[in-house]
Order: structure tokens, then C-alpha cells, then sequence
């Protein structure tokens, strides 16, 4: 080999080693990129994670292109470890399961089953089936029965895991519910229905057929308000055209002004054409005969000039007055349904606004007046006292006397309350056995002396069950708004009160 070989050798070599570095540096680049894309994307699905996840992303990005062994040995048994910490991770949320599922005395095979349908379950409830998950209750059912426990009624049942023992019965927790809710006044009659089904003498699933009707209820009730809607809907549309009709013959009849206008001034200048040939008839005329036919051609013109503006006027004006009439029908109507479709809304909200069971206003009208008249004493500073009473003791006689007894307590009560008020104040049934009166001018001492005379008034009343007198006593708390106040800091301060009287041995009032 010469020397002219040698050197193209060394060349040759030489840019195969250039080009062979410029595509390392390139699969480099690319597997830093990767790397640093991989991290991110990594990022967040576990906490334990994120320290390594960082390191990688730290070392690729400030290594200036090389990565040390050092570091990657590093972050290798960093992995490593995290890898051993999620088998054992994954090892103790295995024993968990089998220790909460202990109780159940499954099978080894129902064991394994459940604790995999659990993990499904916990680890995306969105993703899991219908089937499987019908198969974890089927499963902790049968581990129920095989525990020698009673079998609950219902799917709610067997999920809640209740006993006969143990815990609050459907029925009586369905009842709490129904006495404790504020219902719309006109829902009193099935309401007391529902109730007086699940009373105590009441088959121990009887919650599922209330439960029934009430979502039926409330699916009717439901419906009519839709009903009601779209009636209202409808009426606006109509009202909508109505005005767009009103509008239209608006622009009708000042179209109509501006032709009749229109038509005055070209017979106006009619007129005076045929009356200006007159003149110069007059003045050119040498002939007697010849001017009385001029002056009689002209004013012939002149009269049929005027007949066809009359007759063009007295049509505009029927035709106005035949659209303002049929107007005015269509809107004597759209009145009468408008005050209809407001009567019927008036009425929904005053029965949205009573209580099923007492009559009284209910706490969705209490919200309401409250605001009203906080309002007026910030404005007009008048005294302004919130009392709020609560029935001692009410649930011995829902226990004694029944649900029924304690429904006729609260209309007692609520009549008794009601009775001592003026038309100025206000009284509201707050939920189950608790009552909100306003008493508006009042404060102090005599706000004090008012609700001794209501309490009084429900310990001298009454009432009677299964011939029975039954001796019913209310405790009162009350205080005064005073500057700075809001509605929740007097409800509460009231209701501290209350909590004293009860305290101190309840059928009493405190003032605070």
C-alpha cells in the first residue's frame, strides 16, 4: 500500500468515526428525551415514586449528556427497593382484606374470590361490572349465612351488614326521617300515611314499600312541576307572539298615518293645481261659456280628488279598528290566562311553604321571612327577638302514645304557640319538634314575658290520647338582635339558651 492509499484509508476512517458520533450523539439526545418524557409521564401514580422519579430526571438533564455509574447505580437500588416495598405493599393489603373479611367465614376459594373483587373493586369502582360486583354481595351473603347470622332483607341490607340486633331498624330510621324532614304542606295526608305504616306493629320490611310510594310520590310530584313549567313556558311563548303582534299593528297603523299624510299632501297639491287653472281661465277668459265649462271640469277634478282621499282614509281606519279589535280580544285573553297561570303559582308557593303536619309555616318560609325581616330592622333599627322552642321530652311520647300522639302533640303545640302571637310576628315549625317565632318590636324583658305567656299557654293545653290526658311542656331559648348581628350568630345564641333551659330542667324560657 503507497502512500496515496494510507491517507485515503485515514480519511475514509476518519469520517466514518465523525459519523458514527454524530449518531450516537443523536440516539443520546433521543434516549435522554425518552427518559425525561417517560418520568413525567410516570409522575403522579405514586407518591413513593416521585423521589426516584425525580433523580432520573435530575441526573439525564444536568449530566451534560453522560450519566455516571455511580448515580445510575444509585437510582437502580433506589428502584429496586421501591419494587420490594410495593410486593410488600401489595402482601399487607392482602392480609388486610383477609382480616376484614374474617367475619364472613369464607372458603378458602370464596376467600380468594372475594379479596380479587375487592381489589377490583377499591382499585375503580367506574370499571368494575355489574356481574362481579352482584358477586361480592352474593359472596358476603353467603359468608353471613354461613356465620350463622340472620339474612337481612334487601340489597341495602345485606350491604349495610345490619343485624336484627344490632344498629336501627330500616323502619325506624325511615320513620325519623319522614318526622324530622320539612314536607310540602300538600304531601300531609300521605305523609302521615307512610308514617303510621311503619309504626312499630309493621312488618320488619314494610320500609321498602313506603320507600316506594314515596319515590312515587315525589316522581308525581316531580311530573306536576314539570307540567307547570311547560305550562309557563307555553304562556310565554304566547305572550312573546302577542307582543310581536302588537308590535306589527303598531307599524301598521304608523304606516298607514304616513300614506294617509302622504295622500292629504298630494291632494293638497291637487287642489291648488285645478285652483291655479281656474285663476288663469278667469284671466284669459273671453268667453263666458267656455269659462263656466273651465271653472266646472276643474272642479269636478277637485271633488274627485277629495272622494278618493275620503275613501282611502275611511279604509285605513276600518282596517285599524278591525285589527285593534282583534288585538284587543287576543290580549283580554292573554290577561285572563296570565292571572290563572299566577293564582296557580301563588298557591304551589304558599303550599311549598306550610308544614305537612302542624299548618304552620315551614323552614323554607321561615329562610324567607327571616331575610325579610332582618332587612327592616337594619333599615327602621326596631327591636327584633328570636325565640326558638323545642317540645321536652317528645320522644317518650312518640314512644308512649305512639306516632300518631306525637303528630297531634306538635298541632296542639303549634296551635298554642300561634295563638299568643300578634299578626306581625311570625312563627315557623324549624323540623321535628322544634319551633322559630320573631317576634318584631319586642325585646328584653318583654319579648321574656311574652314567651312565658306561649309556654303556659302549651303546659295548660294538652291534649288527649286513647282518652288519656297527656301533659305536654315546651322549653324556650331567646335573644335580642343587637347592632353587628347576623342570622346565624342570634340562631345560635338562641339556641344556646334553649340549651340552658333545658339544662336547668327544661318547660322554661332563658333570655340571653
Amino acid at each position: 500500500m503507497n502512500d496515496t492509499d494510507w491517507k485515503k484509508r485515514y480519511d475514509d476512517l476518519l469520517r466514518q468515526s465523525e459519523s458514527e458520533d454524530e449518531a450516537n450523539k443523536a440516539l443520546e439526545e433521543l434516549l435522554t428525551r425518552t427518559v425525561i418524557r417517560l418520568t413525567i409521564a410516570a409522575s403522579g401514580l405514586d407518591s413513593r415514586l416521585e423521589p426516584h422519579l425525580k433523580s432520573v430526571r435530575d441526573a439525564v438533564r444536568g449530566g451534560g449528556g453522560s450519566i455516571s455509574q455511580d448515580k445510575l447505580n444509585e437510582i437502580t437500588e433506589g428502584l429496586l427497593h421501591f419494587a420490594e416495598q410495593q410486593d410488600s405493599a401489595a402482601a399487607d393489603e392482602g392480609d388486610l382484606y383477609q382480616k376484614l373479611l374474617s367475619p364472613f367465614k369464607l372458603s378458602k376459594k370464596a376467600l380468594a374470590e372475594t379479596t380479587d373483587l375487592l381489589e377490583q373493586l377499591v382499585s375503580d369502582p367506574s370499571e368494575m361490572e355489574e356481574k362481579a360486583f352482584a358477586r361480592l354481595v352474593r359472596l358476603l351473603g353467603q359468608g353471613n349465612e354461613a356465620a350463622g347470622e340472620k339474612k337481612t332483607s334487601g340489597l341495602f341490607g345485606r350491604l349495610l351488614g345490619h343485624s336484627e340486633e344490632s344498629g336501627p331498624k330500616p323502619n325506624q330510621i325511615l320513620l325519623n326521617l319522614l318526622e324530622q324532614a320539612s314536607w310540602p304542606g300538600h304531601w300531609g295526608e300521605p305523609i302521615s300515611s307512610f308514617k303510621h305504616r311503619l309504626l312499630k306493629d309493621a312488618a320488619a320490611d314494610a320500609w321498602v314499600g313506603v320507600l316506594d310510594d314515596l319515590l312515587d310520590l315525589s316522581a308525581k310530584s316531580f311530573g306536576e312541576i314539570q307540567s307547570e313549567i311547560q305550562e309557563a313556558e307555553d304562556f310565554l311563548e304566547e305572550l312573546t307572539q302577542r307582543l310581536q303582534d302588537l308590535g306589527l299593528h303598531l307599524q301598521t297603523a304608523h304606516e298607514g298615518r304616513d300614506k294617509i299624510a302622504q295622500h292629504g299632501r298630494t291632494l293638497s297639491e291637487q287642489v291648488h293645481g285645478q285652483v291655479g287653472d281656474i285663476g288663469t281661465h278667469v284671466a284669459q277668459a273671453t268667453d263666458l261659456q267656455q269659462l263656466k265649462d273651465a271653472v266646472s271640469q276643474r272642479i269636478t277634478l277637485i271633488q274627485q280628488s277629495i272622494d278618493t282621499y275620503l275613501e282611502e282614509e275611511q279604509s285605513f281606519h276600518q282596517q285599524a279598528e278591525e285589527g285593534e279589535q282583534a288585538l284587543r280580544e287576543r290580549l283580554t285573553q292573554l290577561e285572563k290566562e296570565s292571572t290563572e297561570l299566577r293564582s296557580r303559582m301563588v298557591e304551589a308557593h304558599h303550599m311549598a311553604l306550610l308544614d305537612a303536619v302542624t299548618g304552620l309555616p315551614n323552614r323554607l318560609a321561615y329562610e324567607e321571612r327571616i331575610e325579610q325581616e332582618v332587612a327592616r330592622w337594619k333599615r327602621f333599627d326596631s327591636p327584633l327577638t328570636m325565640l326558638v322552642w323545642d317540645v321536652d321530652d317528645f320522644k317518650k311520647i312518640n314512644d308512649r302514645y305512639g306516632h300518631q300522639a306525637g303528630d297531634k302533640a306538635l298541632r296542639v303545640i303549634a296551635q298554642s304557640l300561634r295563638a299568643r302571637l300578634r299578626e306581625t310576628d311570625f312563627i315557623a315549625r324549624f323540623g321535628g319538634e322544634e319551633f322559630v317565632c320573631l317576634l318584631c318590636g319586642a325585646e328584653g324583658e318583654e319579648a321574656l314575658s311574652v314567651a312565658e305567656e306561649m309556654r303556659q299557654s302549651v303546659e295548660s293545653n294538652g291534649f288527649h290520647s286513647h282518652g288519656k290526658p297527656v301533659v305536654v311542656t315546651i322549653s324556650c331559648g331567646l335573644t335580642s338582635f343587637t347592632k353587628g348581628d347576623g342570622v346565624d350568630q342570634v340562631f345560635s345564641r338562641a339556641d344556646k339558651a334553649l340549651y340552658q333551659a333545658k339544662r336547668k330542667g327544661k318547660n322554661r324560657c332563658e333570655l340571653v
